[in-house]
C-alpha cells in the first residue's frame, strides 16, 4: 500500500492546480503527523482532485481501491453538510458523529483539512471570520474531544487571533512579558526537575511551555485575572513509566512546596477525552509554577489523541479501548438533544475544567466544574438519579443542586416513593449525561402528558399568528414534519414536542408555510375568477354579506388572506371602501373598534347559460 500511497502524492500533482497541490501537501504532512492508515491518506492525497472532478470514482477504484472511494465519499458528505452556525443544526451535527463511529480517520483527515485551510487562509474576510466561528463552536472542540490538542491549540488561537486581533494580541502580549519576567525561574526550575530525574536514575525531557492564549482567554471569562491562573507558565517532564511519574512527583515535593487543592492525578482517573498526566503547581522563589509529569506514551496521546491509540494500543489495556474513549458520541447519538444541547456536550470538560468527587464507598468520578448532585446520582446509574430525593455532600445534608467540589464526597437519599425527576433539574445538570437520562424519563412515564401538551403548545404557536390551527394542522401538512424527524404519526411528533425536544413554534412555523403556500394559490384562482365575473357585470361585492351596505367597493386584506368559510370581519377604511380580514387576524386588535362592521360570506350565483335555458329562443326568419 506504501507504494499505492506514493503513487497517489505524484498523481495529485499533475491533476491540481498550484493552490490545490500546496494544500494537499500541507493535509498530507498532517494525516503523516497524525499517524492515519496509508488508505486515508491515499484519499487525502486524492481529494481536491476528486472534489473538482479531475479524477472519477472508477478510476480511483481501479488504480486504488474501492476503500479509498468510500473515504472520498464519506468526506464528501460531510463537506456538504451546512454546518453553520445557525440554529437548528442538531441533525447534521448528529451525522458527523455517525460519521465518527464509522470510521474515525475519516474524521482525523477531516480536521487535517480544517487546519490546512486555516494556514493557507490569507485574507480576512466575511467568508473566513465565519470559518473560525464555526472552527471555535465545532471543530476545535471535536479535536479537544478527540485528545488532539496540538491541532486543538493552532485552531483556537488562530481563529480567536482572526475573529478578536485586539483581545489576542493584549493577552499574547502580556503572557510574553510574564514569561520573559519568569524566564529565569522556569530555568532554574527545570534545572531542578531535572536533577531530581538524576537522582532517581530517571532518563526524560524537561521543558518550560506557555499557556496558549484562547484557554487564557476563557479563563478570563469566568472572571478570572492573570495573577489567578497559575498554569501560565508551566515545566513539563516526560519519563519512561508511571512508577517514574509518581517517584519524581514525591521527590519534587520534598524539595519544594506544593499549593494546596493544586495536584491533579488524571493518570489515575484520566479526563473524558483519555488524557492523563499529573499537574502539581508548586511554589517556587515566591511564584507558583506548575509541573506536568507524564510518559512518553501519555504525552503522545496528549498531542494526538485517538490518533496514537494505533500507534500503540499494544502497550495500552483490553480495557482502554477506542470504544471506550468514544461512549461519549455514542451518548448523545442515543439522545434527542436540541442543538444548543449537542453543542453543549460537544464542549463540556474542554474550558470550564474537571473536579473529582466520590461516593462513600471510594468511587472516584470525575465531571465538568459546576456539577451537582444530580449529576452524580445518574453518572451512577438511571434509577438512583430518577429515585434521587437528596444528597450529603461531604457527610451534612445539602440541596441537590448544589455545586459540587473537588475533593467532595457525595452520597445519594433515594426513595422508592419517589415520582422522579423535576423538569427544573434540566436547568441545572451540567452533564449531557444526566440531561438525556432526565429527557428519557419523561418520554416514557409521560408520554400520554407529553401529546397533550405538545399538541396544545402547536395549537397556540398557531393561534399566536393569527391562524385557526383546525384549518393549519393537517395530515398533508403534518407529513413534511413526520419524514423531517424520521417520526411516523401525529401521537408521536406532540409527544416529542411535549417533551422539549422538538420546538413548537418551529412545527408552526414549518406548517403555515405549506397553508400560506396553499391560500395565496387559492387567492390566486379566486382573484382569477373576480376578473371572470367582472367581465359578465357581476360586482365583486356579491361575495360579501355586509347589513344595511349595498354597492360599496370591498377589497380583501393581503395580511391574513380571507378565504370563504374564514370567519370574518371588515374594517371601514378611509377612501378604499371595505377591506375584509379573517376575524383572527392580528392586526385586528389595532383598529378602531367603531370602525369594525360585520361582515359573511355568501354564495356566488352562477350565471346562467341561457343557450341551454330555454329561455333564449333563435329567431326565425322571415320569408
Amino acid at each position: 500500500m506504501e507504494n499505492k500511497y506514493l503513487q497517489a502524492k505524484e498523481l495529485y500533482k499533475t491533476l491540481c492546480n498550484d493552490k490545490d497541490c500546496h494544500l494537499t501537501e500541507q493535509v498530507l504532512s498532517i494525516a503523516e503527523d497524525m499517524n492515519v492508515d496509508e488508505v486515508t491518506r491515499i484519499a487525502g492525497a486524492l481529494y481536491l482532485a476528486f472534489i473538482h472532478d479531475s479524477i472519477n470514482e472508477n478510476e480511483i477504484e481501479k488504480t486504488f481501491s474501492i476503500d479509498v472511494v468510500n473515504i472520498l465519499k464519506t468526506l464528501e458528505k460531510l463537506d456538504s453538510l451546512n454546518l453553520s452556525q445557525q440554529k437548528g443544526e442538531a441533525e447534521n451535527i448528529r451525522k458527523m458523529f455517525f460519521a465518527i463511529t464509522k470510521d474515525i480517520q475519516v474524521i482525523m483527515l477531516k480536521i487535517a483539512f480544517v487546519v490546512a485551510t486555516l494556514r493557507e487562509s490569507n485574507e480576512d474576510n466575511d467568508e473566513k471570520f465565519d470559518f473560525c466561528r464555526l472552527i471555535l463552536d465545532l471543530y476545535a472542540p471535536l479535536a479537544a474531544r478527540l485528545g488532539l490538542s496540538k491541532y486543538k491549540t493552532e485552531l483556537e488561537d488562530k481563529s480567536f487571533g482572526t475573529l478578536y486581533p485586539k483581545e489576542y494580541k493584549e493577552i499574547e502580549t502580556e503572557v510574553n512579558k510574564r514569561y520573559s519576567a519568569q524566564k529565569n525561574q522556569v530555568e532554574s526550575l527545570t534545572n531542578l526537575v531535572q536533577k531530581c530525574m538524576a537522582d532517581l536514575e530517571i532518563t526524560g525531557k524537561v521543558y518550560g511551555r506557555k499557556k496558549h492564549v484562547y484557554s487564557i482567554y476563557k479563563k478570563l471569562l469566568n472572571n478570572k485575572s492573570l495573577d489567578k491562573i497559575y498554569d501560565l507558565v508551566a515545566v513539563r517532564a516526560i519519563v519512561k513509566t508511571v512508577a517514574e511519574c509518581y517517584a519524581l512527583l514525591g521527590r519534587l515535593h520534598g524539595e519544594v512546596t506544593p499549593l494546596q487543592n493544586r495536584f491533579k492525578d488524571y493518570i489515575a482517573i484520566p479526563k473524558s477525552n483519555g488524557y492523563q498526566s499529573l499537574h502539581t503547581t508548586v511554589m517556587f522563589e515566591g511564584v507558583p509554577v506548575e509541573i506536568q509529569i507524564r510518559t512518553e506514551d501519555m504525552h503522545k496521546y496528549a498531542e494526538f489523541g485517538v490518533a496514537a491509540h494505533w500507534a500503540y494500543k499494544e502497550k495500552r489495556k483490553a480495557t482502554d479501548s477506542l470504544d471506550t474513549k468514544l461512549a461519549w458520541i455514542r451518548e448523545m447519538l442515543d439522545s434527542d438533544s436540541t442543538p444548543e444541547e449537542l453543542a453543549s456536550s460537544l464542549k463540556v470538560d474542554i474550558y470550564d475544567g474537571e473536579i473529582f468527587v466520590q461516593s462513600p464507598k471510594g468511587k472516584v468520578v470525575h465531571m465538568p466544574a459546576g456539577a451537582t448532585p444530580i449529576d452524580f446520582a445518574y453518572n451512577i446509574h438511571s434509577d438512583i438519579g430518577n429515585k434521587c430525593v437528596g444528597a450529603k455532600i461531604n457527610g451534612k445534608i445539602r440541596p441537590t443542586t448544589t455545586p459540587l467540589n473537588n475533593g467532595d464526597i457525595v452520597e445519594i437519599i433515594t426513595s422508592p416513593n419517589s415520582k422522579g425527576p423535576s423538569r427544573d433539574w434540566l436547568k441545572v445538570v451540567k452533564t449531557s449525561e444526566a440531561r438525556n437520562k432526565i429527557n428519557a424519563f419523561f418520554k416514557k412515564n409521560f408520554k400520554e402528558d407529553n401529546i397533550k401538551l405538545g399538541k396544545s403548545m402547536v395549537e397556540q404557536a398557531i393561534k399566536e399568528k393569527g391562524y385557526l390551527p383546525s384549518k393549519v394542522i393537517t395530515q398533508e401538512y403534518l407529513a413534511g414534519a413526520y419524514e423531517k424527524y424520521n417520526l411516523t404519526k401525529e401521537e408521536e411528533l406532540y409527544a416529542v414536542i411535549g417533551a422539549g425536544s422538538i420546538s413548537a413554534k418551529s412545527l408552526a412555523n414549518q406548517l403555515l408555510q405549506h397553508y400560506l403556500r396553499d391560500i395565496k394559490a387559492q387567492q390566486s384562482i379566486l382573484a382569477e375568477s373576480q376578473a371572470r365575473n367582472i367581465s359578465f357585470n357581476e360586482p365583486t361585492d356579491k361575495q360579501i354579506d355586509i347589513k344595511g351596505l349595498n354597492n360599496i367597493l370591498i377589497k380583501f386584506a393581503g395580511c391574513c388572506h380571507p378565504m370563504p368559510g374564514d370567519d370574518i370581519v371588515g374594517f371601514v377604511s378611509t377612501g378604499r371602501g371595505i377591506i375584509i380580514h379573517r376575524a383572527i387576524c392580528p392586526n385586528v386588535s389595532y383598529f378602531d373598534e367603531s370602525r369594525l362592521i360585520e361582515a359573511n360570506w355568501k354564495a356566488i350565483p352562477v350565471k346562467p347559460d341561457i343557450r341551454k335555458s330555454g329561455k333564449h329562443k333563435t329567431p326565425k326568419k322571415e320569408n
